[in-house]
């Protein structure tokens, strides 16, 4: 595996989250101006249930056959069966949660919205097995390619029918029409066709990881329902509307760093731990680096979220823009812990990877109950406790079980989050000033480069380390060395 194919996959990947990011703000930027904070967040409520069903309908598997050693067509066939057995029961589950919904909020629409949106966990099991495939295969550009047809066929039905006038059912549409047709297309594309046939022992195989990720990652999107649940019964459905406008700007960019992240470190540690390596030394290595591009990332959004929620959204959402500054720089902190846990779960440990998430969990909980007496952008700062909970957990205390050195690491990101931070000051200040003058696009347009230029010099002076090592990287891209093995 030479570094160029390394670069091309970040290069698709990269695509891939710019391309998701241009068509659902373009999307939501039509919805917000037809639909209310309300509607969305009656939207937010039901996504972030129906996302905690999709977990246990085949992500817990899709890690499973990716990790393994020999995956056979009867294991996808089993697989398969028992994802659409699970989705059923789901969406016959979400009958009496959403009736439940209505009467804990007082709307009427929440019965019929929630198993209408469980319609997508039909498609999530066989998405989750062919992406595991695909993974397998490390045919990631095809993964790539599934995920922006799926989002641009999701975007015309929101679009089509916010202009048919179905108001709060184009949101739904969009992410039902999104699964599916991401699923169709990436078997498609793999040229596979597998159908579902029940087998106990090819299961059971499987299950013991299985049943570790599904927890982990029931904590994980249970999170999202516990947020969601929290701002709506503490601040009202409007005010989870605000935190959904601030989600759907960030989340987009931090899930998909995170995905191609995953997919890309997860097979190197994986050798690595078969090979008896030091996988935590290699995490701690690819955490550093990856940081000097992710921190700016983060960062740079945060600090023009007063630009850019206006011109996502129109006039009349101010209340979001705080939120997504804290929501962004949640991501700064928290990316590079899922680097690590890429390297538990690769390590067969993913109890550990579970910790962490209960950790943030908690300490998420207990920052919103205090932040009830705040302004409403103490939920951003809430979710930006956890994330730091999370990412202590991880480094300080999963990370040394697969050799990872704890402290040298949190050196090496401190540097880089400072000269992030300092950019973002900067960023912010310039932005505001040109707003005032000029207008937010215009602040934009100038905010964004002069952030990269100042962050360069600043990343020298207190991350050397990172910037030479991310030189390193970048030489043999431009041709001028190769590296025999990806690390």
């Amino acid at each position: 595996m030479t570094i160029r194919r390394i670069g091309g996959w970040v290069g698709a990947g990269l695509a891939d989250a710019a391309g998701r990011l241009v068509i659902l703000s373009a999307t939501t930027a039509f919805l917000a101006r037809t639909l209310t904070p309300g509607d969305f967040g009656a939207t937010a409520l039901t996504l972030s249930i129906v996302t905690v069903f999709s977990m246990a309908v085949g992500t817990p598997y899709e890690e499973a056959l990716t990790q393994a050693r020999v995956v056979r067509r009867k294991d996808l066939e089993a697989v398969l069966a028992i994802s659409l057995a699970a989705a059923l029961a789901f969406i016959g589950l979400c009958i009496p949660v959403g009736i439940l919904l209505d009467h804990a909020y007082g709307r009427g629409d929440l019965a019929i919205l929630l198993p209408a949106t469980g319609l997508l966990l039909l498609g999530q099991g066989p998405m989750t097995m062919a992406t595991a495939v695909a993974r397998r295969r490390k045919s990631f550009y095809v993964i790539n390619a599934s995920s922006i047809v799926g989002h641009l066929a999701g975007a015309a039905a929101a679009i089509g029918l916010g202009l048919a006038g179905a108001g709060i059912w184009a949101l739904v549409a969009m992410r039902v029409v999104l699964v599916f047709v991401s699923a169709a297309s990436l078997l498609w594309m793999l040229r596979l066709a597998v159908r579902p046939r029940w087998s106990w022992p090819h299961l059971s195989r499987h299950n013991r990881f299985a049943g570790l990720v599904l927890a982990s990652r029931l904590v994980e999107n249970g999170t999202y329902v516990v947020y969601n649940t929290l701002v709506g019964s503490l601040f009202g459905l409007t005010v989870l509307g605000y935190l959904n406008i601030a989600m759907r700007l960030i989340e987009p960019v931090r899930g998909a760093i995170v995905a191609v992240t995953h997919n890309l470190c997860f097979p190197h540690f994986r050798a690595n731990a078969a090979a008896r390596g030091n996988t935590g030394e290699a995490a701690a290595e690819v955490a550093g680096e990856t940081s000097a591009l992710i921190a700016p990332t983060m960062m740079g959004i945060a600090a023009v979220s007063p630009l850019l929620v206006p011109l996502l959204a129109g006039p009349g959402w101010a209340t979001a823009e705080p939120i997504a500054a804290a929501l962004a720089a949640g991501g700064l902190l928290a990316l590079p812990s899922q680097v690590v846990q890429t390297a538990l779960s690769a390590s067969g440990r993913p109890q550990n990877v579970l910790l962490s998430y209960v950790v943030g969990l908690v300490v998420l909980t207990l920052s919103l109950l205090a932040s009830t007496r705040l302004d409403p952008a103490g939920i951003g700062l809430a979710r930006l406790a956890g994330d730091f909970a999370q990412t202590l957990t991880t480094v300080l205390i999963s990370g040394p079980l697969i050799g990872l050195a704890p402290w040298p690491l949190l050196r090496r990101l401190a540097g880089v989050w400072l000269a992030a931070g300092l950019m973002a000051v900067a960023v912010a200040w310039l932005g505001i000033q040109l707003a005032t003058a000029y207008g937010p696009l215009a602040a934009l347009v100038v905010a964004v480069p002069a952030g990269v230029l100042l962050y360069l010099p600043l990343l020298f002076l207190f991350g050397r380390a990172n910037a030479l090592a991310l030189v390193g990287r970048l030489r043999p891209l431009l041709g001028r060395t190769a590296l025999a093995g990806a690390r």
